[in-house]
């Protein structure tokens, strides 16, 4: 093969992202990128909410931080209506407290968003926070 020719197939290469000693991806593997994080809307937290613009985001369980504020236990230890004036307070003072304390934390781990379900269909591993923000929420 001649240099010109040579010299024009690894100039080639790098412009596509390859190298010309790579080695070859595993059968069914998903290149980089075409991974896509999966999530509905709803689920985000705080932080990046365009799922092609996520890069490192954590997730944590809802449910658990909901019942960890200290309106939820208020409600449930007085036995608040939540669908009472008062219990739709409460309510709303403890999602306000999650995204803020979920927003603390996301900044301070270094995540662009946190969500109550994400994944991504190469699947790696999602950090979860949850214990840092029941941490924060017991502060």
């Amino acid at each position: 093969m001649s240099h010109r020719l040579c010299l024009s197939l690894i100039l080639l290469s790098l412009a596509f992202g390859g190298t010309t000693h790579s080695q070859p991806a595993p059968a069914g593997a998903p290149f980089a990128a075409e991974a896509k994080w999966v999530a509905e809307e709803d689920d985000n937290i705080c932080g990046i909410k365009d799922l092609k613009k996520v890069s490192n985001p954590a997730k944590v369980d809802y449910d658990g931080l909901w019942d960890a504020t200290p309106q939820i236990k208020k409600m449930k230890e007085k036995k608040i209506d939540p669908e009472s004036t008062e219990g739709k307070a409460l309510r709303s003072q403890a999602k306000t407290l999650i995204t803020k304390t979920c927003e603390l934390v996301r900044a301070a781990k270094g995540h662009c968003g946190v969500w109550k379900t994400i994944k991504n269909e190469d699947g790696r591993k999602i950090t979860d926070v949850t214990e840092d923000v029941k941490d924060k929420l017991d502060e």
